[in-house]
């Protein structure tokens, strides 16, 4: 490749627009020269990967979301745009919140569990308070440790089930929940782990010994956990776990779960990013509806569902006049 043309101002790779450079129809993250478009289309390293993926035994396209996911989400200026609509979102959100509470609390009654304080539990009230510092690595393992806790509480720690990490990433969950489970049993549990990007320094490489510890790089739109017995030879109850779940992957990894024939034993979900929900993933609309919001107006609560997260709700509640200003 040359690299320094001359008579350009700029080299090869900031000059693409003086050399004439396209972006690759297949992938867009690299650029190819117009007259090597052809040769590079047969070759195009996206087209081997995309391959290597349709041979994997747990893909299925789009198995776990019949409609099409959406690339990009329609952003809505709503605040410039339609003022009014935007006024009328804001005064209806403590009345839709209301109404959530109600539901939350009479569901929580039938499991027979205190709903003394609900609402300050849910706000994360005291959740700022006494806060110190920490590194990213540092956060991730306290996130895993208190994970797996929670998990011990309701029994989810066990060699008898098949525990499905979705969007795995390193590997971290798994890794922990394995190293948990030796604490008290000699016996490995079946790990499959889901992850759609190639991730180096993963913690599989702890877990060698276990031949039930497994990898897929798919994405969790098309893997078909049904083939799961046609690989191992044996089921046993399923465990999702995930951490960092961002918007509709959540909706993906619950339908792919709950549409199992074999028994679910439990859920662990760490989710966030919910303003990037869509509808065509979302598992509960119906929820929606009952608290007020039409399909318009749900598209809208996902993108404001990151507010919250903006600042401290302890200096709202301090200063109410003061945090709308």
């Amino acid at each position: 490749m040359e690299i320094y043309k001359k008579g350009l101002k700029y080299c090869f790779f900031h000059g693409q627009d003086e050399i004439g450079l396209i972006d690759c129809p297949i992938d867009g993250s690299h650029q190819v020269l117009p007259k090597k478009l052809k040769q590079h289309l047969k070759k195009c390293n996206k087209i081997k990967r995309i391959n290597e993926i349709k041979q994997n035994p747990f893909f299925q396209e789009k198995i776990n979301n019949e409609l099409e996911v959406k690339e990009k989400q329609k952003i809505i200026t709503i605040q410039k745009e339609q003022p009014e609509l935007f006024q009328k979102l804001i005064d209806y959100i403590p009345i839709a919140f209301e109404k959530a509470i109600n539901q939350y609390t009479q569901y929580l009654q039938k499991l027979n569990i205190d709903t003394d304080n609900i609402k300050d539990y849910i706000l994360d009230v005291q959740g700022d308070k006494n806060q110190v510092e920490i590194s990213h690595k540092e956060k991730d393992l306290i996130q895993v440790e208190l994970l797996c806790n929670l998990m011990r509480q309701y029994n989810l720690i066990d060699s008898d089930n098949i525990y499905v990490e979705y969007g795995a990433g390193k590997g971290r969950f798994s890794h922990q929940v394995a190293e948990t489970l030796k604490q008290f049993s000699n016996h490995y549990a079946c790990h499959v782990l889901i992850e759609r990007e190639p991730r180096k320094q993963k913690y599989d490489k702890y877990q060698r010994k276990n031949p039930y510890y497994i990898r897929c790089r798919l994405d969790i739109t098309d893997f078909n956990l049904h083939k799961l017995k046609e690989q191992i030879g044996f089921i046993k109850p399923f465990v999702g776990i995930c951490k960092h779940m961002c918007g509709g992957a959540t909706d993906l990894t619950l339908t792919s779960l709950l549409s199992q024939q074999q028994p679910i034993r439990g859920l662990a979900i760490a989710t966030c990013c919910h303003h990037l929900c869509t509808l065509d993933t979302y598992k509960n609309p119906q929820f929606l509806q009952q608290i007020g919001f039409n399909e318009n107006e749900a598209e809208l609560m996902f993108q404001c569902s990151s507010w919250y997260v903006s600042g401290a709700i302890n200096k709202f509640i301090a200063d109410p006049v003061e945090s709308q200003k």
